[in-house]
């Protein structure tokens, strides 16, 4: 028999085309669907609401998506949550996207969350999220947008090798004046003895020796 389903019951036509509805009273829990279609026009309420009853502090409500593979291995994309729009000409294309990939199915069970956008006509992962740290893309600048919509540029688009900055364990400012002048406060006044250590010799930066 066919199956109609609707938001609050699974019905069963019989072979005259008349209604019975499902006298299983958990067939929410029972019922496998292989495809849900859900359309709404409204753009003010909510196409699905997932909601827990609880006064506890466990997470919830919980949207899992779950991959099976007999065979998992890496750069698996687990899942994928896309947005789709309309372009000018009609056609309708994904205009970002957030995925997850394995990187491990080993022991370790590494993975990374990935985000991606539409650049020029292309998919464009621009960040992600994984086990050993998180990656921008550099040929894009990573920017911090403060009030009044002033952007400070942290990363330039030209980077031919890997570039490492590295800020020691202890206290101390490093900071670029109004003037786009690099300042470093609370130098040492004598010779550190710290090979490659800056310090201040009357007013004049000089690099120990050690």
């Amino acid at each position: 028999m066919p199956k109609r389903y609707s938001l609050m019951k699974v019905e069963d036509d019989d072979t005259e085309g008349k209604t019975v509805t499902d006298t299983d009273a958990d067939f929410h829990k029972k019922q496998i669907f292989h495809k849900v279609q859900i359309k709404n026009q409204s753009t003010s309420e909510s196409a699905l609401l997932l909601s827990t009853l609880d006064d506890g502090s466990a997470s919830g409500p919980l949207l899992t998506l779950e991959r099976f593979s007999d065979s998992p291995a890496k750069s698996d994309i687990l899942g994928k949550i896309q947005f789709k729009g309309k372009n000018t000409d009609g056609d309708m294309i994904r205009y970002a996207s957030i995925n997850t990939k394995i990187r491990d199915a080993g022991a370790t069970d590494d993975s990374a969350l990935e985000f991606t956008v539409r650049v020029g006509g292309s998919h464009k992962s621009m960040l992600i999220v994984q086990n050993d740290g998180v990656i921008v893309h550099v040929d894009k600048p990573l920017m911090l947008q403060a009030s009044g919509y002033k952007k400070t540029r942290l990363f330039g688009t030209n980077a031919t090798a890997r570039r490492d900055i590295y800020f020691p364990d202890q206290a101390g400012t490093v900071m670029v004046n109004e003037s786009g002048k690099i300042m470093a406060t609370d130098l040492p006044t004598s010779d550190p003895s710290n090979a490659g250590q800056l310090w201040n010799d009357s007013g004049t930066v000089k690099i120990s020796a050690g």
